[in-house]
């Protein structure tokens, strides 16, 4: 899934989408009913809500849900649909925007594929000043991710998960095939999402200067999508976060 889609509201927008995405031969509507269920959905019902109740939000998001429902709002007026309240309208966005389609099948149940090359947000909804600038930036962001996930691999998360690792810029610049430059990006980016962090501000840091990057395994256990590779059958293991399993 190209960059910028993890940032989209409904959060059901992006599951949907890795739902399909990850399906060796196609979705059916059942197979999505995991990415979508969570307390308040167990069973992934497609027709329950695809917005987070107050509840469930912490402050910050509580504070922003409004616009990203008028933001969506927007997205489907766009296509002529309705405003979104269920994970089955977030579908049908998705496929009124070809981003995804439906095959109808003869004699079994229709399956659903992604558009390949998959297209960037911006490509296809009519994205504010704001929305824009952020998946101009997350388009930087995507260019390192690859790499962070290869420090990821550092800590062994399906192995021993050590709580830290001593490196610095140097090492890690060996480590990703690139310069020091590349190297403190992609530490920046993996540290954005609060679960990695380090012992020393990297910004003006010596390359050679050893450093310790630390991970919260809770933090990470709840908000990552882990990818464990392929299993016996040809599909992508997928762990879902916690918050969402």
């Amino acid at each position: 899934m190209r960059g910028g889609w993890t940032r989209m509201r409904p959060h059901s927008l992006t599951f949907l989408l890795l739902g399909v995405g990850i399906a060796e031969n196609g979705a059916t509507r059942d197979d999505l009913k995991r990415g979508v269920r969570n307390v308040d959905n167990p069973e992934g019902d497609l027709d329950a809500s695809c917005w987070e109740t107050p509840e469930s939000l912490d402050e910050d998001e509580h504070a922003k849900q409004p616009a990203h429902i008028q933001a969506a709002e927007r997205y489907a007026a766009h296509y002529g649909r309705p405003p979104l309240r269920t994970h089955t309208d977030v579908l049908d966005l998705l496929m009124a925007a070809g981003i995804i389609y439906e095959v109808p099948i003869e004699a079994g149940v229709p399956r659903l594929y992604p558009k390949v090359p998959a297209p960037a947000p911006a490509e296809v909804f009519p994205l504010d000043e704001e929305e824009a600038a952020i998946q101009r930036q997350l388009r930087i962001d995507s260019a390192y991710e690859g790499d962070s996930y290869r420090i990821i691999e550092l800590f062994e998360p399906d192995g021993q998960r050590p709580k830290e690792v001593v490196t610095s810029l140097d090492r890690l610049a060996r480590l990703l095939q690139g310069n020091v430059h590349d190297a403190r990006e992609t530490v920046r980016l993996l540290t954005e999402a609060g679960d990695f962090t380090t012992s020393l501000d990297l910004t003006d840091l010596p390359s050679h200067k050893v450093f310790r990057i630390r991970c919260d395994w809770d933090r990470f256990d709840e908000e990552r999508i882990g990818i464990h590779g392929m299993t016996e059958d040809g599909r992508l293991s997928v762990t879902l976060p916690n918050k969402l399993s």
